[in-house]
């Protein structure tokens, strides 16, 4: 073997060395950087949390200004309930003027990662055309992703595009699934609604007891058309026994919650004497009460007694 080829080969072989020792250094370094770099993403994650958290504690404070600047450093760190407050500030016009297209915008980076809050509110955005070109289909959709993830606003919304058939095949049976759902996790809007399908037979077979049962859970929440509606099952013994007194003491309630047509039933039930002694004068307060909110029936019973 020739001096030049011997030398050749050590060349090689000493080049060899040195690419090994360059792939070690090199995948060492992959090694590293793989285990610091969790280390440092939670470590930017804890810094955006921090910025929230001073966000939320100046919002509370009702310094709206300090709130939307902390929101802002975290939100564009990718903290998505930083993402959600921020949004929520342009959609309400707080420390910011108020811009319904920067709402949507930030709703959307909320909800791309997953936040069911967002997602329901970008959905809502989509369902009324604030802040973005309406599109029911879209609405359904977000709808979906955050009542699927078991938050009952969502799924009450989700029901009601399967009732009203805006953005989905209308499908009564699937609209009271969902609004089932959120009944279930004791959401008022989602039992009164239950309430009535059952009452109506709106995609569930007709049942008043049933009715009864939800418009009864509402009411204790003290919802005022769910008071309302459980008073006129009382009063006609729509699955519950007939007690007119009951269904007195629950107009009432509703009535006194400002809701007209519980001031014009419970002015009837003066008039007539339903669950309490005929009073006309109680009957005409309870009327006007109700024709001040503009309801028809309460201003004619008015013309009828002369007391308009």
């Amino acid at each position: 073997m020739s001096n030049t080829e011997k030398d050749w080969r050590a060349d090689w072989v000493e080049n060899l060395k040195r690419l090994g020792c360059l792939i070690a250094i090199i995948c060492f370094t992959a090694f590293v950087a793989g285990l610091f770099a969790p280390l440092h993403s939670r470590a930017k994650d804890a810094h955006a949390e921090k910025l929230w958290q001073k966000g939320r504690a100046a919002y509370k404070a009702k310094d709206y200004e300090t709130a939307v600047k902390y929101y802002k450093k975290s939100a564009e760190q990718g903290n998505e309930k930083a993402q959600f407050n921020f949004a929520l500030c342009y959609a309400k016009g707080e420390g910011v003027e108020k811009d319904l297209r920067e709402a949507a915008k930030w709703y959307r980076k909320a909800a791309e990662q997953g936040f069911a809050l967002a997602q329901n509110m970008l959905a809502l955005c989509y369902d009324t055309g604030e802040g973005v070109e309406q599109d029911y289909a879209l609405a359904a959709e977000w709808y979906r992703k955050a009542a699927e993830q078991g938050y009952a606003d969502a799924q009450l919304n989700l029901g009601g595009c399967y009732s009203s058939g805006h953005g989905v095949g209308q499908d009564y049976t699937e609209a009271v699934k969902w609004y089932q759902k959120a009944a279930d996790q004791d959401f008022v809007a989602a039992q009164f609604i239950l309430g009535g399908c059952y009452e109506s037979g709106e995609g569930v077979e007709q049942d008043y007891v049933q009715a009864v049962k939800w418009y009864r859970k509402a009411a204790d929440q003290n919802l005022a058309e769910a008071q309302l509606h459980l008073g006129s099952c009382y009063l006609y013994g729509a699955g519950v026994k007939k007690d007119e007194k009951q269904a007195v003491k629950l107009f009432q309630m509703s009535a006194n919650q400002s809701n007209a047509m519980a001031q014009l039933v419970l002015g009837n039930c003066y008039y007539n004497g339903w669950g309490v002694k005929k009073n006309n004068a109680e009957a005409v307060k309870w009327y006007r009460k109700a024709a001040e909110q503009g309801n028809e029936l309460a201003i004619e019973a008015l013309k009828r007694l002369g007391a308009e």
